[in-house]
């Protein structure tokens, strides 16, 4: 059943806007569950999903998307690209403006309707593009805009913040000027960290931005006008957004729940609207006419290797390794879909779906993985290997089938233990280094495909695997000096096959992200990988 439900969904693009059977309301008030309160609602800083659907719906970038799930105006009206795709010149709207709560006003003084200008300019951009890529503010979305002239160098702290490549050229005009040709650049500025930030607010805030409804601005299509520790973060309509004619629902009640196990039943009586589904619960409702059931493949379930390891830095090690077990067996076990490559079916290269347009890739195999190791333990001097797999608590019945493979193919020169832990700590260890082998899923931050390819480079502060190879930093930088999408395409198709062919990690199946949408409810725009919702054009009843 989940192998059809995601099957139906990989044939969408971008985005997805769905609809219940039922009739369409307008004015209403949308209610969807997030796992905890937000520490904070700093757009720049921000990594928690939670709230990151919270700003995507208050604030608004230069771009945006639209019900059908194409890039389209957000606080630019217009842009132009150069020839060689590496200077974008946006033109915003004059009519676009901050949204200052009455709660504001304690921050910039009672008075603020005469003293504070509420126009959005090119330079709230030029600052919040500087303050995400400032060292000090150590902002997870960073390392996707690397893209920008010397972006990662004001990210290191190697040039200062002037130098970046984004610059006001005029109130309403700002050229963005790229390191290499993007061609999924406009799907980047869509990241939370690329929301405008008013300079003159964030200092008066005194290092408190986002920390409370006081703390913030907004200029999107909702702001936030309560906020009820560990219970709830209720939004409404923007009457100063410029499109606010246009906003559907008056409201949206953001509930904070972390009981999994309640959320189909409060689609089901109607208490959310919309609510993330474990695979289960999606398959309950998956023929129901009532309700409806997303599902985006967002993360490649993974046998990952750490590169630094003593025992693994070998390359024939690894692929001793993972030629000695039987990958179709454990697929077919796991009963989920069989991932076609490193890189989800979620994630676009171009602006379309990058795994509609690879080719299925294949894993390692040998005649003689045995021969393989006995090769690695000569290399690096040793009699035999001990490591650790690392798992879930949830997989350990697998790791050990695993296990006895290689046990059997391998001999007595191998030997393996396991490691089963909550899921908590195995994305904490994993993120950390702190392993040897670990099956466990990897996700990705960013839409991109390139962005996917490029964290397993050897200067990548989010390479999991610990890999530094200098062939494969050169086929990254092939990537960055391609010339248009067909080359682009192959470029990252290559870094995909060195990375499988290096037994960096072996993916084994797509794990999806699932959300229930319930009855009388319509038009809920997602973006690509499923992480965010737009609630801008939901209607409900």
């Amino acid at each position: 059943m989940i192998k059809r439900i995601i099957s139906l969904m990989l044939t969408l693009l971008m985005c997805l806007s769905l609809a219940a059977c039922g009739s369409k309301g307008s004015d209403a008030q949308i209610i969807y569950p997030i796992d905890s309160d937000p520490e904070y609602l700093d757009p720049q800083i921000i990594s928690d999903v939670g709230a990151k659907n919270i700003i995507a719906n208050c604030f608004e970038g230069l771009v945006t998307i639209d019900g059908e799930g194409n890039i389209a105006p957000g606080c630019a009206e217009s842009w132009s690209i150069s020839p060689d795709g590496l200077t974008y010149t946006f033109r915003l709207r004059e009519d676009c403006e901050w949204r200052v709560s009455s709660y504001a006003g304690a921050v910039i003084g009672d008075n603020y309707k005469e003293t504070f200008d509420t126009k959005i300019t090119a330079e709230d951009f030029v600052f919040a593009f500087r303050r995400a890529l400032r060292p000090e503010t150590k902002s997870p979305g960073a390392k996707n805009l690397y893209s920008i002239k010397n972006a990662t160098q004001v990210n290191n702290g190697s040039l200062s913040e002037e130098k970046l490549g984004v610059k006001a050229t005029g109130n309403h005009t700002l050229v963005i000027t790229l390191e290499w040709a993007d061609p999924d650049f406009l799907y980047t500025l869509l990241e939370p960290a690329c929301m405008p930030c008013d300079e003159t607010f964030f200092e008066l805030t005194g290092g408190r931005y986002g920390l409370a409804i006081k703390y913030l601005l907004y200029n999107g299509p909702f702001y936030i006008s309560n906020w009820a520790d560990d219970t709830s973060i209720s939004l409404r309509r923007n009457e100063k957004y410029y499109d606010s004619a246009n906003v559907k629902p008056a409201s949206i009640y953001f509930s904070m729940n972390n009981e999994q196990a309640t959320r189909l039943d409060k689609i089901k009586n109607g208490t959310y609207d919309v609510a993330p589904l474990t695979a289960d619960q999606a398959s309950e409702i998956a023929d129901s006419k009532k309700y409806s059931v997303a599902a985006f493949p967002s993360s490649v379930m993974s046998l990952i290797f750490n590169c630094k390891d003593e025992n693994l830095n070998n390359i024939n090690i690894r692929r001793a390794i993972a030629a000695s077990f039987d990958v179709d067996t454990l697929r077919s076990q796991l009963g989920e879909l069989t991932a076609d490559g490193i890189i989800p079916s979620s994630m676009i290269l171009s602006g379309e779906p990058y795994r509609q347009k690879a080719e299925k890739l294949s894993l390692y195999t040998s005649k003689n993985p045995r021969a393989l190791l006995e090769k690695g333990l000569l290399q690096t001097d040793k009699d035999d290997i001990e490591v650790t797999v690392l798992c879930s608590e949830a997989h350990e019945e697998v790791v050990r089938m695993i296990m006895q493979s290689w046990q059997s193919t391998l001999g007595v020169n191998f030997n393996v233990f396991v490691e089963a832990v909550d899921e908590v700590t195995l994305q904490s260890r994993t993120k950390s280094g702190d392993y040897q082998i670990a099956l466990c899923p990897v996700s990705y931050s960013s839409v991109t495909a390139f962005n996917g390819v490029l964290r397993f480079s050897t200067d990548s502060a989010h390479n999991i695997c610990n890999f530094s190879d200098s062939m494969y930093d050169q086929i990254i930088r092939s990537i960055k000096t391609a010339d248009g999408s067909e080359a682009s395409l192959n470029a990252t198709l290559k870094a995909e096959k060195y990375l499988i062919s290096s037994c960096v990690l072996i993916p084994l199946y797509e794990q999806a992200v699932y959300y229930g949408i319930g009855k009388n409810v319509s038009s809920v725009t997602f973006t690509s990988t499923g992480e965010i919702l737009y609630f801008k054009n939901t209607l409900a009843e």
